[in-house]
């Protein structure tokens, strides 16, 4: 290892200083090299969340290859993908709580059970986000494989602090979600969370617990505002996890000293690694969704409070109401002309352009944001989503470059139906209403540094 990465505290620990050997051993015995994926979908099955189950059921496949190819899996049977749906407890819905498909590397099989499902019911507007939150955590994760959950929902679970929520005292399994969060994290799972806008903003505090229970696990928060950007909401944020595991994997038992051993805060150790990361040159993909909230005082307190509350009991006290809109300007304006959406994906466009996913009738609408700075590096060409339905099953052997890297702006949402998965450079307006979903390749970001410091701090502390 570089010796730049070496430590000069007195725990003679580095960056990175443990082989990748040793690691493996430590990390559930798996060959040197070899990459395995356990992925959990957590879906929404109420009444508004038609369009984002029928783009889950339709892309599932796509979305497999794409991963198997760009995440360099060497077996089919190293991807696992597993399904929890869920409604909510009764008198709220009658039909079911959870439903818990397990997990499976028959991507078919997912297909199938994906197809089962259909959006109806949901009562109040808060669901049953907890139980299925308990159910994934309880499945037959693989010790040695990258641990992901990508929850999908638009409306928050009972507890949180909403008016009208039929359970205001918390789900009736008797579960709290941020306790639950953190059994997550120390069990090396990130929780991503697909935000269905506009919808989920209709709620007071919904927005500010889903930020910070991702924030707990080392995840993110993806804020979309139609089903059609889903699918490359999903692999970015993959690609980029198993970017992250890699590093966790190399460097968390030094970071983990540091922090837990040496009682460094975890700012200050993830700037250090950050610096030393970069020093050495090391670079990692990034999903960047384009950004559809404000910023606000109240939005921030929010999520420190639910970040830092041992339950969401403590947590409800110490809430304020976020004032007027929590969109920007740019998504509100783009409302009100219907401009927003991002539609034309070579392999997954509707005969039909959708239409914003619809909230509850009990919720009110609001409205999204603004790009990072230009990436050195941008994944243009998903080409698991470009080629003819007859040219590669799931498993099969890839002929294709799994993605080219360009420069400019050129993003994997900007694919248009050509046919070929041929990509659309040209160079669209930055005002044209319409949110940008990007993979980027680039320098490591600070904001990474910090997720990989706060994962690793989880995990030694449970071991």
């Amino acid at each position: 290892m570089d010796e730049d990465m070496d430590f000069d505290s007195g725990a003679g620990n580095s960056f990175g200083g443990q082989s990748s050997s040793q690691f493996d051993n430590q990390s559930g015995g798996n060959e040197e090299g070899r990459r395995y994926l356990d992925l959990v979908f957590i879906q929404d099955c109420t009444g508004s969340q038609g369009s984002y189950i029928t783009s889950a059921t339709k892309n599932i496949e796509r979305i497999c290859e794409h991963i198997f190819e760009s995440g360099r899996l060497q077996s089919k049977q190293d991807l696992r993908v597993g399904l929890v749906a869920f409604r909510d407890h009764p008198p709220q819905d009658h039909t079911y709580i959870t439903k818990n498909f397990g997990f499976s590397s028959d991507i078919a099989e997912v297909h199938k059970n994906l197809s089962t499902l259909y959006a109806s019911g949901g009562g109040d507007g808060p669901e049953a986000v907890t139980a299925a939150m308990a159910e994934a955590i309880h499945m037959d994760w693989n010790p040695a494989a990258t641990k992901m959950v990508v929850l999908i929902a638009d409306a928050p679970p009972h507890g949180i602090g909403e008016f009208g929520d039929g359970f205001e005292d918390g789900s009736p399994d008797g579960n709290d979600p941020l306790q639950l969060a953190r059994i997550m994290a120390s069990r090396g799972i990130t929780l991503f969370f697909v935000a269905c806008e506009p919808a989920l903003s209709g709620y007071s505090y919904a927005p500010d617990f889903y930020k910070a229970i991702t924030n707990i696990t080392s995840g993110l928060m993806l804020p979309l505002t139609t089903a059609d950007l889903l699918a490359h909401a999903i692999v970015g944020s993959v690609l980029e996890n198993l970017d992250m595991e890699r590093l966790v994997r190399e460097v968390g038992q030094a970071v983990a000293q540091r922090i837990l051993g040496n009682n460094e805060s975890v700012d200050d150790v993830a700037r250090e690694l950050h610096e030393r990361l970069l020093l050495r040159n090391e670079s990692t993909k990034k999903v960047v969704i384009e950004s559809i909230y404000k910023d606000s005082e109240e939005a921030r307190h929010n999520v420190e409070v639910y970040t830092n509350a041992e339950t969401l009991a403590a947590a409800r006290p110490q809430l304020k109401r976020v004032i007027g809109s929590r969109f920007t300007d740019k998504y509100q304006h783009s409302r009100m002309t219907g401009g927003y959406g991002h539609y034309g994906y070579s392999s997954y466009a509707p005969a039909t352009p959708p239409r914003s996913p619809i909230g509850k009738t009990t919720s009110p609408t609001r409205s999204p944001g603004s790009p990072g700075s230009p990436p050195r590096k941008v994944v243009t060409d998903f080409a698991a989503f470009g080629v003819s339905p007859t040219a590669s099953v799931f498993g099969t052997a890839v002929t294709s470059t799994p993605f080219s890297l360009a420069g400019g702006k050129a993003a994997f949402g900007g694919l248009r139906n050509s046919g070929r998965g041929a990509i659309d450079d040209d160079d669209d307006d930055d005002d044209d209403g319409k949110q940008r979903v990007e993979l980027r390749e680039d320098s490591i970001t600070l904001d990474q540094a910090r997720r990989i410091a706060v994962q690793s701090a989880w995990r030694s502390a449970r071991a």
